[in-house]
């Protein structure tokens, strides 16, 4: 018997009691199971990752918002300080501790006005912006500036 013949021999034999190839190849179900878990693992951690970014992203244009708006009502004060008698006339307009009319681009919002004392020159205000976010949370951003006759 040649060597050829010989191997054919032992392959055959070894296929009959159950033995394995040792060039088989291929992946067996336990390896693709754990692939497939890994998989799933980083696609559920991406998933995650994307959806608390978009959920930051919201609250920041949001808050962009309450700023722009609190900045917003701050030059309807300076505009107003320009006639009558400062600080009274700014006063009458924006009373310590009242809402600013006219504010409508968040969902519930207030926008409120606050003085440090109501007749010192410069007038110390403080400009907060409260409203209820996509969230359904209560959330307010304030702006603090000084506002003077000009």
């Amino acid at each position: 018997m040649d060597t050829k013949e010989l191997r054919e021999r032992r392959i055959a034999a070894g296929k009959r009691r159950g033995a394995v190839r040792k060039d088989h190849r291929g992946f067996t179900l336990i390896e693709l199971m754990i692939a497939i878990l890994v998989v799933s693992l980083v696609l559920a951690g991406y998933i995650g990752a994307n959806i608390r970014a978009q959920q930051n992203g919201e609250e920041m244009h949001e808050r962009t918002i309450a700023i722009q708006d609190a900045n917003r009502a701050i030059e309807q004060m300076r505009d107003a300080s320009k006639t009558g008698t400062f600080p009274g006339n700014v006063t009458a307009l924006y009373p310590n501790n009242g809402n600013v009319a006219g504010f409508d681009n968040l969902t519930n919002e207030q926008v409120n006005v606050t003085y440090a004392n109501a007749t010192t020159n410069p007038l110390d205000a403080t400009i907060t912006v409260t409203w209820s976010s996509y969230t359904r949370r209560q959330i307010s951003e304030a702006v603090e500036t000084y506002i003077t006759q000009r």
